[in-house]
């Protein structure tokens, strides 16, 4: 019998062992995928604090303080260990939070996912055993000083204190089992149904719902992140400025842009921000509603980016206005911004994240029209700056050439035209530069624009002649059909400025040529001709055929 209860205290013991050493061999896992991964950014302790920490925009989360935007928890509430599993494999668009689900396997996500949330489980546990601590010295104490008191004080006001102090030890008791009962409730993640198919309906309540919940004090009238709150949010790491979502971006959604990720959003809200909660102010049904408008404004999928940007050719004198029925018929690109981290000031992630370009030429003009979404046209000297947009083209272009300038406002000896609207300006200028963020305003080369701003989009619309004899200045002449073009954009709300901007490489602008009767026609000739050679030389085999017979 002795021998039967040492052997079932001993597999006791092996089975406890491995299960502890399989919780330190996850960990060790999970360590090692997050040091060489993750810590750079948010610290070997988990804190944030890792050496990238100045240099990126938003700040890296700090895993210790337990606290997390995106969940399926309520409001205030950890992630669950899927949460983290989902947002390391996702990645965080609009952010420098890249997505890990092509770098790591599932083992190693679900390693990392747990290794991380043990920073803010382990100070949780220390933080309640302090407290532990602390209550049981302040206990001590308090007992030191009742019988003090009781060797001092009267017999009388002893009963008084003994019966005060037995009301707050009920009074602490009761307490202390609400708050045990509160610690002891499982925290349930949100349950999301499936989604209901959209439809026009839908999208209608949607948008009322919208206006009755005042999305649009934050995100706009068209969801373009204008409202008139978006100037004044702060979230609770102090990140200034704090931007609602763009919802006609919604590639750029930091949880996701599927229907389930936004009804997340919506039902949860977003922890340490001023985005609150939704669930007691809409039903499921209204909730979907919601998402529902909101997939409506754009494209799920960014769109499509295409280095060649057509310019069409136009009958009569260009106009620029926007409703002008020529307008119609030029081809609309999607230009997407990259910050600028090449040189000091780095930028990260511009504000301005994209532009719609299009373009239309006749024989003697070209113009451009660019629109692109910005928070506010005004209070940009509370922020330290003003709002650009700039079109890049080289200042000389000769035949054959292959190099052109650097793409960031060219080089030393290799100059770059600017066609810069500024808020500063008030309208767009020429001007010439050889490095990022200087320029030279050449006042005496005026170039036509108008420019608009409405609901959370800047319209730019620009004209000059094709053909002109200012030295350094882009030229289209008739036999140049490709122009290589550049754009920069600024948005001095968010401080940004000088090197720090949202820039793009060298695209290649065309000038698009009609095809005229001719190209239509000699296709149809040259078959015309190799249809008669070949009938020809069948008729002159069957004739030698026939005279050698």
């Amino acid at each position: 019998m002795k021998w039967i209860f040492c052997g079932l205290l001993g597999l006791m013991v092996s089975a406890f062992t491995g299960i502890a050493l399989g919780e330190s061999q996850d960990f060790a896992a999970g360590k090692t995928v997050y040091d060489e991964n993750c810590a750079h950014c948010h610290g070997y302790e988990g804190d944030g604090q890792g050496y990238a920490f100045e240099y990126v925009f938003p700040k890296p989360r700090d895993f210790t303080s337990g606290m997390f935007k995106i969940r399926t928890t309520e409001t205030g509430e950890e992630p669950t260990q899927k949460d983290l599993f989902q947002i390391i494999s996702r990645g965080m668009p609009g952010s420098t939070m890249p997505e890990w689900e092509s770098v790591l396997n599932e083992q190693q996500l679900h390693a990392v996912a747990a290794y991380v949330e043990q920073f803010y489980k382990t100070d949780e546990d220390t933080e309640e055993e302090e407290e532990t601590d602390e209550d049981t010295e302040e206990e001590e104490e308090t007992d030191e000083d009742t019988e003090e008191e009781e060797e001092t004080d009267e017999d009388t006001e002893e009963e008084e204190e003994t019966d005060e102090d037995t009301e707050e030890e009920e009074y602490t008791e009761e307490e202390a089992d609400e708050e045990a009962d509160e610690e002891d409730e499982p925290v349930v993640p949100l349950v999301i149904p499936k989604a209901p198919d959209s439809s026009p309906e839908s999208i209608a309540r949607g948008k009322e719902l919208t206006l009755k919940v005042e999305c649009d004090k934050c995100h706009g009238k068209e969801g373009r992140g204008d409202g008139p709150s978006a100037m004044e949010l702060k979230d609770d790491w102090n990140q200034i400025p704090m931007r609602p979502a763009d919802w006609t971006a919604p590639w750029r959604f930091r949880g996701g842009n599927r229907a389930e990720d936004i009804f997340r959003t919506i039902r949860t809200g977003l922890n340490g921000t001023p985005m609150p909660t939704f669930a007691e102010d809409l039903t499921v049904d209204e909730t979907w509603d919601v998402v529902h408008y909101v997939r409506s404004l754009a494209s799920v999928n960014e769109p499509e980016v295409k280095r060649t940007l057509v310019s069409k050719k136009v009958e009569g004198v260009l106009s620029l206005e926007m409703e002008n029925g020529q307008w119609e018929t030029a081809q609309i690109f999607y230009v997407p911004f990259s910050g600028q981290v090449i040189l000091k000031e780095r930028l990260f992630q511009p504000t301005v994240h994209s532009l719609r370009f299009s373009s239309i030429y006749n024989e003697t003009e070209i113009a451009f029209r660019i629109q692109w979404n910005d928070p506010t046209s005004k209070a940009h000297k509370e922020f330290g700056g003003g709002d650009e947009m700039i079109l890049q083209f080289p200042a000389k272009l000769k035949e054959g050439e292959r190099a052109i300038p650097h793409f960031l406002m060219g080089q030393p000896g290799k100059l770059v035209n600017l066609w810069l609207w500024s808020d500063a300006y008030g309208k767009v200028v020429d001007a010439k530069a050889s490095r990022l963020g200087d320029w030279m305003v050449r006042e005496d080369r005026p170039l036509a624009s108008i420019i608009s701003y409405k609901n959370g989009q800047y319209t730019l619309m620009i004209k000059r002649e094709r053909v002109n004899d200012q030295k350094g200045s882009v030229q289209f002449p008739a036999d140049r059909i490709v122009v290589p073009l550049a754009f920069s954009a600024v948005d001095g709300s968010s401080g940004e400025g000088g090197s720090k901007r949202g820039v793009t490489t060298w695209y290649n602008l065309l000038l698009e040529q009609p095809v005229g009767n001719n190209i239509i026609y000699v296709p149809i000739i040259i078959f015309l001709l190799i249809l008669g050679l070949e009938v020809l030389l069948m008729v002159r085999t069957r004739r030698s055929k026939n005279t050698i017979s």
